[in-house]
């Protein structure tokens, strides 16, 4: 190919992936504007494991709650002395006056960039599909589609299953003269943070697949190794879980049952392998 033509072949896939990435730009901004209006739901929606604390009466929403029996307050809104005394549970606090706006961007940012994903990897697997071969395309797919399947099956254990039940185990613990509060930016982080940690720990299936199929990983390796996998695993479940016990092996039972799992789907993945090699040998 001539110096000239190449260049221009060059500068064609510059222009392409130029292309290709202010239209993944834009259309993370436009969700992330999406995002910004539905910011208060998508807040309802991170605390949504929290509910069970809420119903058990360890937090509330802000409004007081007043001891069955009491009487109101007087017109001139001063209570009256002889009434029982209202209780306040601890509701969401915010420490300074940007940090509600602070928290709603930051939520808009994560609703905007998981809601523009498929359009972004749509736009980078059409800039690189034609540079791969059928059978590279199909593992590409096979792995976008994996990959997707157990983030979602992890945020949804940890969001149904594991938040909900640890966080009311944790509250429980705090001793009844400690008063704690629900910090809007700390508490959202940590909620996203173990769901980001959940969707993260259960994508080891696709790793170990992907090794499998392309012989840098045997079966057998899987199984000689188990103990130490479960070692590393146990402590990825430590760090990515509330420090306690209970949420750890939340968190860890699950990858443990998906370790086993890659175990037999990576024996079924070499032997297709193996049948499409020896296929392909007897058409050469």
């Amino acid at each position: 190919m001539p110096e000239d033509e190449a260049r221009m072949t060059f500068t064609e896939h510059l222009a392409e992936l130029r292309t290709r990435i202010i239209r993944a730009a834009v259309a993370v901004f436009v969700a992330f504007l999406i995002s910004y209006i539905f910011s208060n739901q998508i807040f309802e929606v991170i605390k949504r494991p929290l509910t069970p604390l809420r119903d058990a009466g360890i937090i509330t929403d802000g409004a007081p709650q007043r001891t069955p029996g009491a009487p109101e307050q007087t017109p001139l809104g001063t209570p009256d002395q002889n009434a029982p005394s209202t209780q306040r549970k601890p509701a969401w606090t915010a420490l300074n006056p940007l940090e509600p706006f602070l928290v709603k961007l930051k939520l808009s940012a994560y609703a905007g960039l998981l809601l523009a994903s498929p359009f972004v990897i749509y736009q980078l697997c059409a800039f690189i599909f034609p540079g791969l071969k059928p059978g590279e395309r199909n593992l590409v797919r096979i792995l976008l589609f994996g990959c997707a399947g157990f983030a979602v099956f992890g945020v949804l254990v940890g969001y149904f299953a594991v938040f909900p039940f640890v966080l009311n185990y944790l509250m429980k613990w705090v001793p009844p003269d400690v008063e704690f509060q629900l910090r809007m930016n700390e508490t959202t982080n940590q909620i996203i943070l173990g769901l980001t940690g959940f969707a993260v720990a259960f994508q080891f299936p696709m790793v170990a697949l992907s090794l499998v199929y392309m012989g840098l990983l045997h079966p057998s390796t899987l199984k000689k190794y188990r103990r130490i996998a479960i070692v590393v695993m146990a402590i990825a479940a430590a760090v990515l879980t509330p420090p306690d016990p209970i949420s750890m092996m939340m968190m860890l039972v699950p990858m443990v049952i998906l370790y086993e799992m890659s175990i037999w789907l990576s024996y079924l993945v070499l032997r297709r392998k193996k049948a499409k090699e020896a296929e392909s040998e007897r058409n050469g």
